[in-house]
């Protein structure tokens, strides 16, 4: 698979990363145990998606955080995300990644997409009040501000910068 993810600027990213790590100090699944993970922004996602030239619309400066939201991972476990909020300036900046990069799928394209910044997966639901009280411990401001594009493929585990 391949993907196309907006990144965070450094203040951004450790504050992302100080979440992963009071959800691991908590005991409980996070990105930050893997130590290759880093906090991201899916815009498009897709096992033939190119490296996109270039885009006709500036990349956005920041991402204002949602709520909690939690996608299924199997039974009696989920995936635990905060909603980014799709602002005009998102909006167009990710239609400008699918006409750079066709060939995403479905739950990426415009009008499909759920953005969001992914903190733990396969939480199981008995731990997630515990969860959501190790994220409450690391508060992550309301805005993050963006460092830049970069196109993962994880076939090769080839990152490529972008913007």
């Amino acid at each position: 698979m391949r993907s196309i993810e907006l990144v965070l600027d450094p203040d951004s990213d450790d504050a992302v990363r100080a979440a992963w790590q009071a959800l691991t100090a908590a005991d409980l699944p996070s990105l930050g145990r893997s130590g290759t993970n880093s906090p991201h922004v899916t815009l498009a996602a897709g096992d033939d998606l190119p490296v996109p030239e270039g885009f006709d619309v500036p990349v956005p400066t920041t991402l204002r955080l949602g709520g909690v939201l939690l996608f299924p991972a199997g039974p009696d476990r989920s995936v635990l995300v905060r909603a980014v909020v799709v602002d005009p300036a998102l909006a167009a900046f990710h239609a400008a990644v699918h006409r750079g990069a066709p060939g995403a799928v479905e739950t990426s394209l415009p009008g499909a997409w759920s953005p969001h910044l992914t903190f733990a997966r396969r939480v199981r639901d008995v731990d997630l009040p515990a969860a959501v009280a190790a994220l409450r411990s690391a508060p992550l401001p309301e805005t993050l501000a963006v460092g830049g594009v970069r196109h993962w493929d994880g076939e090769t585990k080839t990152v490529t910068p972008v913007a």
